[in-house]
């Protein structure tokens, strides 16, 4: 699994954080496709579903708005691969 940050935009609210999910084949095959689509969370690409976006927002009215925003999209992305992992159905490989 890797994940990386697919787009990052300021706004008035804070930062609109996307981050995108690549699947190997074998973690695909492992995916409970049902606990997916309950997440509601993560969107799977129509096109290719080896890869699943979590959209996120960073608010300016959070605790955490003097972190630096590294630090936040790392912690982000430690629960999205936290959150992926719950969604197997056995581990993989």
């Amino acid at each position: 699994m890797q994940i990386d940050v697919g787009s990052l935009k300021e706004s008035d609210r804070g930062w609109d954080v996307q981050l995108k999910v690549t699947l190997s084949l074998e973690e695909i095959s492992q995916i409970d496709q049902s606990a997916l689509r309950d997440d509601g969370d993560f969107k799977v690409d129509p096109d290719d579903s080896s890869l699943l976006y979590f959209p996120s927002l960073l608010s300016v009215a959070e605790p955490w708005e003097d972190e630096p925003l590294e630090e936040l999209i790392r912690a982000i992305k430690l629960e999205v691969e936290y959150r992926v992992k719950k969604l197997f159905r056995a581990k993989p490989v």
